[in-house]
C-alpha cells in the first residue's frame, strides 16, 4: 500500500549500454557516424520503462583533435553543456499513473564502477586499448531540461526532475557525448550505465 508520506513510490533501473562507436580522421560524408545503443531492462517490472528508436542513437564521426583548441589545451571540460546526441528515457505503463507525482530522480553509474582516473563526471570506456579501445577517452552524459552532467564531481548522481503537469509517465531527454581524460588516442568507445530512478 502506498502512503502519501513515502519518498518513493517506486523503484526501477535501466541497463543502458552505450555501445561502440568509432572515431577517427574527420569525414564529411553523411553517411558516416557512430552508433550508440541503449538496452532496458527492468529490474523491478512497476513502471515499463524503454528507450525509443531501438535504443539507437548515431554520433557523428569525429577526429582526435576535435577535443582541443587550436593551443592544445582541452576544448571540453565534462562539466560543459556543449551540444551532443540527444536520446530519451521513457517512462510509461506505471501502476500508479493516476498517483499526485511531481518530480522523478534519476540516477545514472557506470555498470562497471569504474572510472577513468582523471574524473568520476565521465563514464569509462570499457574497451581495453589492446582490443582496439580508444585511449583517455570516455562518454558525458547531461541532462538536455538541466544542460548538467549527470554526475557530480565525486561521481555521484541525482538528476531531480519536475514531472510537469498531466502524466509522468512520459520521455525524459538526456544528451551524450564524447570527452577526453587526457591525450586522445583513436578507437572503439564502450560505455554501460545503469539508470536507476526513483519518483515521490
Amino acid at each position: 500500500m502506498l502512503h502519501n508520506h513515502q519518498k518513493v513510490l517506486r523503484r526501477f533501473t535501466v541497463l543502458a549500454a552505450l555501445l561502440t562507436w568509432y572515431w577517427s580522421a574527420p569525414c564529411l560524408s553523411a553517411e558516416t557516424g557512430m552508433d550508440i545503443t541503449l538496452n532496458a531492462n527492468i529490474v523491478e517490472n512497476t513502471c515499463q520503462v524503454s528507450i525509443p528508436d531501438d535504443g539507437q542513437v548515431h554520433l557523428p564521426t569525429v577526429s582526435k583533435y576535435w577535443f582541443y583548441n587550436p593551443d592544445g589545451s582541452n576544448r571540453l571540460m565534462p562539466t560543459d553543456a556543449a551540444s551532443g546526441t540527444l536520446f530519451k528515457v521513457r517512462v510509461e505503463s506505471c501502476g500508479d499513473d493516476g498517483a499526485s507525482v511531481q518530480k522523478l530522480n534519476f540516477s545514472f553509474q557506470p555498470q562497471s564502477k569504474q572510472w577513468p582516473t582523471a574524473s568520476r563526471q565521465v563514464f569509462i570506456n570499457e574497451t581495453p586499448v589492446a582490443e582496439g579501445g580508444a585511449e583517455n577517452t570516455g562518454v558525458v552524459i547531461f541532462s538536455k531540461a538541466l544542460n548538467t552532467n549527470v554526475l557530480n564531481a565525486d561521481g555521484t548522481s541525482s538528476v531531480v526532475l519536475d514531472a510537469g503537469t498531466g502524466s509522468w509517465a512520459k520521455d525524459y531527454q538526456f544528451y551524450a557525448r564524447l570527452q577526453n581524460t587526457g591525450t586522445v588516442k583513436a578507437g572503439k568507445v564502450t560505455s554501460r550505465v545503469v539508470v536507476d530512478a526513483t519518483y515521490n
